[in-house]
């Protein structure tokens, strides 16, 4: 009873403002496994008009390591929300006032004693908890079997993750596999009744063991939203509006439970925290669409003049300051946090705001602030990114300038399913944009943050015409030994889940998952040539690979031609020829031109075949081998002639080595050209038969030059 008199009594005195600020009661447990979280409650004696800027009130916690390393972590005001699933299936969300307060979350990185004080600032006043005569509190970071670390860049081409195995810590390989799940949707469109945290629990247990990467929205009025309008929270008849001095608390929450859910099944996550879509004007000018200009609050509160004044006004970096700081506080602890990415697709806001101007400099100036930010509240360091949009190419120099203060770099790509001409081939456009990428910003990983068929209203869908993902599949392997960090990121989720696709991503995750951390000295190739402005591959064998400068690992892809997504529609769906101006990419030097040529477009309402491979993936309309060579060549240019390199080829559709391992020589040719000649597995392209033995016609492999053990 006296304990509680004197936290009131306090509390009163801070409510008068003459006292600094009071922290009652900080509750947290003695020990933690290493790289599991840790977390602090407790409760303030006052109450504060903005709990979110720091120049209000800042509280934060200084961690001492058992080797007396030191890591700052900000706290943050938490309200606490419980779920239950309605029998109709969405969400129903209740708030639990009862523990509402303050939160601070950390990840310690070393087994050991681990000690920890908490300070409290504000214009009253500075306050250090504990403040009964000691100095720190104390905590266990006990050791594990197995674990997973943080996520950092390993390289210029690749990142690592640090893991505990056997009890013992090391780097691996992270490449990131998996697609967008941008947002969950409603139940019957109804705004009010979101699927919310159910629906992402269906996505993450169907990623679970065939992913290990998803990315998602952070600022999508009616789904999963930090700020703006939201649309499952109606007062006065309008939708609640959150902003500056208030973060909605119950997105938070679901986002609480999405990163934890997501860490349990292998999951990271790419939180993007602004989409150009909500800085776009609307072609009317009506406030018709709920994710656009016109309901944003930078607009209808903040009152800015423009969507590009985002960059430059004060009071909006003020706020963008405070909403990255809480999100780097409530989440940063999670080991699963890939990147924090500032913007999706930041160019589109360049591009529909006629009164934009030239302000690439202040989109720079503003992502180097938003950077700082970042460093100065996340001990661990989390990655940092944003990403373009399909126009790169209009803005080289903003790239180059943008991605040089970031992490990694990342653009999207999307071609049109109607498009039947082999250069149209998703594939073969991943790899063209990853060397662009690397050759914009060279000291950079690369990243295809979402790629796929561009869709509207007169285009098919995904499921329509590519029911067992022959694109997707054909997409993913090609795009990974583009020398990306990571296999392109698919955007179309809903068509992975409604065609039940998820396992497409399985076999690149078992092949990805067991490769070491390899050096940025690999260099993207293909077998192709562009001839008459159509791509040719030796053989019919379309190849990519990659390779590293001392020439002894190799990594590739190759695919029967026939087999790729355009070839196999040409089989079963009518097909017109029109003249179009296309843009043409010389692969050997990156020239661009734009030439006016016959093109294939398919006819998507004439389907001559319905019960073709492409939508039936029967093996009796399967197609035999485009050719009657396995031949596949290799140029190598520092190594003798005679040296022992081995391959090794494995299953595309489980990702698992075919067992043997075949022997093969550098050659050399009468023109002096050195190089390495194989076979693609004849059991998988029989050519004497004429038959192909597996779905895809493909196969993975691997080449590395072989050292004679010594004793």
């Amino acid at each position: 009873m006296k304990r509680i008199y004197i936290i009131l009594t306090l509390s009163l005195l801070t409510l008068r403002g003459v006292c600094q600020p009071v922290i009652i009661s900080p509750s947290f447990p003695g020990s933690v496994d290493l790289f599991d979280l840790f977390e602090v409650s407790f409760t303030l004696g006052d109450s504060y008009v903005n709990p979110y800027d720091p120049d209000t009130i800042d509280i934060y916690a200084l961690f001492i390591a058992p080797d007396n390393t030191t890591f700052k972590v900000n706290a943050f005001y938490y309200e606490d929300y419980f779920f239950q699933q309605h029998s109709d299936g969405y969400e129903v969300a209740e708030h639990n006032a009862s523990l509402d307060g303050w939160r601070i979350r950390f990840t310690p990185n070393q087994v050991g004693n681990w000690k920890f004080r908490i300070m409290a600032v504000d214009a009253n006043g500075v306050s250090q908890m504990p403040n009964d005569g000691a100095k720190n509190y104390y905590f266990v970071c006990e050791s594990v079997l197995n674990a997973d670390g943080f996520i950092t860049v390993a390289n210029s081409r690749y990142l690592q993750r640090e893991v505990v195995r056997n009890g013992r810590k090391m780097f691996r390989s992270f490449f990131p596999v998996g697609p967008d799940v941008a947002w969950y949707n409603n139940k019957g469109y109804d705004p009010e009744k979101p699927l919310g945290i159910y629906q992402y629990k269906r996505y993450i247990d169907s990623l679970y063991n065939n992913c290990n990467y998803m990315r998602i929205f952070l600022n999508r009025c009616q789904y999963l939203s930090l700020y703006g309008s939201e649309y499952t929270q109606i007062e006065n008849g309008l939708p609640k509006v959150y902003f500056d001095s208030i973060i909605n608390q119950k997105d938070s929450a679901e986002l609480d439970y999405i990163v934890s859910y997501a860490k349990g099944h292998g999951i990271a996550i790419m939180p993007s925290i602004f989409t150009c879509e909500n800085f776009e004007l609307n072609d009317d000018g009506m406030k018709s669409e709920q994710n656009k200009w016109p309901n944003n609050p930078f607009n209808t509160i903040l009152h800015l003049s423009s969507p590009c004044c985002f960059f430059t006004d004060a009071d909006a970096k003020r706020i963008t300051r405070n909403l990255v700081r809480y999100v780097v506080s409530r989440w940063g602890y999670a080991t699963n946090i890939m990147s924090w990415e500032f913007w999706n697709e930041v160019t589109h806001v360049l591009d529909k705001d006629s009164n934009c101007g030239n302000i690439e400099d202040d989109v720079v100036d503003w992502h180097v602030e938003m950077v700082d930010c970042v460093h100065g509240n996340d001990p661990f360091r989390h990655c940092v990114s944003t990403s373009m949009g399909s126009n790169v190419e209009d803005y080289s120099s903003l790239y180059s300038s943008l991605f040089d203060i970031l992490d990694f770099a990342q653009a999207h790509r999307y071609e049109y399913i109607q498009n039947a001409a082999s250069r149209r081939q998703i594939s073969f456009r991943l790899y063209l944009r990853t060397i662009q990428g690397h050759t914009l910003c060279p000291s950079k990983p690369f990243f295809q943050g979402e790629f796929g068929f561009d869709q509207n209203d007169t285009v098919p869908k995904n499921e329509d015409k590519d029911p067992h993902g022959i694109d997707l599949h054909n997409s993913l392997w090609s795009s990974l030994f583009s020398t990306s960090m990571g296999p392109a990121s698919f955007w179309w989720w809903p068509y992975v889940d409604t065609c039940a696709l998820y396992h497409r991503f399985a076999p690149l995750l078992y092949f990805c998952q067991r490769l070491p951390v390899l050096s940025d000295s690999f260099t993207p190739h293909q077998t192709g040539r562009v001839v008459s402005n159509i791509l040719v591959f030796p053989n019919n064998l379309e190849t990519y690979y990659m390779i590293n400068d001392t020439e002894s690992s190799i990594y590739g892809w190759s695919q029967d031609t026939a087999f790729a997504y355009q070839s196999l529609r040409r089989l079963t769906d009518s097909v017109r020829i029109e003249m179009d101006s296309i843009m043409v990419i010389d692969p050997s030097n990156q020239d661009t031109t734009y030439k006016r040529v016959a093109d294939y477009y398919f006819v998507d309402s004439v389907v001559f075949d319905p019960d073709g491979y492409v939508y039936t993936l029967d093996p009796a309309k399967r197609p035999a081998p485009s050719s009657n060579d396995n031949t596949i060549t290799i140029p190598i240019t520092n190594q003798a002639v005679g040296t022992l390199y081995r391959i090794q080829w494995y299953n595309s559709e489980t990702g698992i080595s075919y067992g043997s391992i075949q022997s093969i020589y550098v050659q050399q040719d009468t023109s002096g050209n050195k190089f390495l000649s194989f076979g693609f597995p004849s059991f998988i392209r029989d050519v004497q038969h004429q038959v192909v033995n597996n779905t895809f016609g493909d196969a993975v492999f691997s080449i590395h030059k072989y050292t004679i053990p010594t004793d």
